[in-house]
């Protein structure tokens, strides 16, 4: 019993655990992309209007002029300071700003959530500072890039393919494993697209310096600055030269600035990682758990109190003592009881019939014995002889004794499943004619064809031929029919009581219990009558009505 109430208490904590993990878990996943995806509409105009700040400050040394776009959203822009820049709404205090802002405006540091497609050193490439040409050298290095890619290379076009720089340079790339320019005139449009402007020597020299600074600074070896085929400085150390370069192009953009997204009234709208309270969901996780154990506790109590009450039941029943149990459910557990109290029931019945057959045994063989040892013990001691009526007294009882034995045979046989049966169509007008000979006065008509064991119906037959004629007064009728299978064996005799019908099947029962072997039978006739019929699979009825005479009929499948 503890077994089912630790079992019971078990699969609902366990029940409860993934109940509320599951639980959770949706929870948190139905949360989570409610707000991506609110997120994800807020973050796609944050990010419209990042970049469209940046763009200003790339273009402008100050932030004059900016205007910010207008929406469902406050946008304020201001200063590292706070001071406000510029703002879609009106009577802002300053003291009421987020804690954090929305987003930094620093085209020399762009914000990587932003600006996913951002370079590595996060500075604008549009940033061109000192580094921008003249009108007038845009126009001679476009014109000399043009001169060089159409007559100064007869490469195919796929070798051939202009490009320009933010700043405005033209970069020429040619595939020179062909044959160098002979023309002068191509010699030296190569030599101008190949060398810096003074302009952008001085840029290139100024950052130099600043890329040797920071090198002293931290410390690190002595590196010559270079640039590449891009026209872009590169060196290896990356962080002097990102360094360098944002002191150099500070002056050429807006400073930093802080931008605040917020309601209407000011309170902040900025995305937020969500973060759960993991000690409130172990808490409430807990209180869950105990409130189920302890409804589970109370279920199970419940669910196995009559499971105790069969056990003590049973054990009573052990030790033959009353086994019957009040449980009046409705569930399973009362089908249970109710079949508990119809075993116990038919175990009663059972063991009574039980004693009540030994004790019918007992004194069926004790006459016939007891007879037989007189007889015997007086022809010993000369008192009797044994002559030919004697022999025949003592012959007789030893045949009740076979007869008896036999029957029991019979019944136990029936019981084991172990009756044999050798089933053939048998003709029941013949057989009918047989049992009229070897009883006087049975009444037959009808016939057909059944298959069945002719030796063991003949004995079904004749049992209850023999217990009609027994109980059937003279003058009174006792017939035999058969119709489509079905026979009937009807009498006019004495009857059966009502309340007599259900025992006639049962092993030494008589409806007269005073009534001896020579007038009653052993008792054991119709309960052998009923173990053929059913070995046969089929069914026996009785019909009776005292001083009117009782019915068997028997039916064939």
């Amino acid at each position: 019993m503890h077994s089912v109430l630790a079992r019971l208490l078990a699969a609902s904590v366990l029940v409860a655990i993934c109940s509320i993990t599951a639980t959770a878990w949706l929870a948190a996943q139905s949360t989570s992309t409610s707000i991506r995806q609110e997120l994800g509409a807020a973050l796609a105009g944050d990010t419209a209007t990042y970049r469209a700040l940046v763009a200003f400050a790339v273009e402008h040394r100050d932030w004059t002029g900016v205007t910010l776009p207008p929406g469902n959203r406050r946008l304020i822009l201001t200063t590292p300071g706070r001071a406000v820049i510029a703002d879609t709404g009106t009577n802002l205090d300053a003291a009421q700003l987020p804690a954090a802002p929305s987003a930094v405006i620093n085209p020399l540091e762009l914000d990587l959530a932003q600006a996913q497609d951002a370079p590595a050193d996060r500075i604008d490439p549009r940033i061109t500072g000192p580094f921008r040409l003249s009108e007038d050298e845009k126009q001679q290095l476009a014109e000399d890039a043009r001169l060089y890619v159409s007559r100064c290379r007869s490469a195919p076009e796929q070798a051939a393919q202009l490009r320009v720089t933010a700043w405005g340079r033209p970069i020429v790339n040619v595939d020179r494993t062909g044959p160098a320019p002979t023309s002068p005139a191509c010699t030296e449009v190569e030599q101008r697209l190949s060398t810096l402007t003074p302009g952008e020597s001085a840029a290139f020299t100024e950052l130099g310096l600043l890329f040797d600074d920071c090198q002293r600074q931290r410390g690190r070896p002595a590196e010559q600055l270079r640039m590449n085929a891009q026209w872009q400085p590169v060196a290896s150390d990356t962080e002097c030269l990102a360094s360098a370069r944002r002191t150099q192009l500070q002056p050429y953009v807006a400073p930093p600035a802080l931008l605040f997204v917020t309601d209407a009234a000011g309170r902040t709208t900025q995305a937020r990682v969500v973060r759960f309270d993991a000690g409130r969901v172990v808490l409430v996780a807990a209180v869950v758990l105990v409130l189920t154990v302890g409804v589970s506790v109370l279920v199970a109590l419940r669910m196995t109190r009559p499971l105790r009450t069969l056990t003590a039941a049973a054990e009573r029943m052990q030790h033959g003592g009353d086994a019957r149990v009040d449980i009046r459910s409705r569930s399973e557990i009362g089908q249970l009881a109710r079949a508990f109290n119809d075993m116990a029931a038919q175990r009663a019945r059972t063991d009574a019939q039980r004693k009540a057959m030994t004790s019918d045994i007992s004194h069926e063989l004790r006459n016939p014995l007891g007879t037989i040892r007189s007889w015997l013990e007086g022809a010993r001691d000369g008192v009797v002889e044994l002559d030919r009526t004697t022999l025949t007294a003592l012959l007789d009882e030893a045949l009740v004794l076979q007869h008896l034995v036999d029957d029991l045979q019979d019944l136990a046989l029936a019981d084991a499943g172990e009756l044999r049966l050798h089933p053939s169509p048998v003709d029941l007008r013949e057989l009918f004619d047989q049992l009229v000979a070897a009883h006087p006065g049975l009444v037959a008509e009808g016939g057909g064809v059944v298959t069945a064991d002719p030796v063991r119906l003949r004995q079904v037959l004749t049992n209850l031929v023999t217990n009609a004629l027994r109980h059937t007064p003279a003058g009174g009728e006792v017939r035999l029919s058969a119709v489509d299978g079905r026979i009937t064996v009807s009498d006019t005799g004495s009857g059966i009581a009502a309340e007599d019908l259900p025992h006639v099947f049962d092993r030494f029962w008589r409806a007269d219990p005073a009534r001896a072997r020579n007038t009653g039978g052993s008792g054991l006739g119709l309960a052998i009558v009923h173990a053929l019929v059913t070995a046969h699979g089929g069914t026996i009825t009785v019909a009776s009505e005292p001083g009117r005479g009782t019915t068997f009929t028997i039916t064939l499948t």
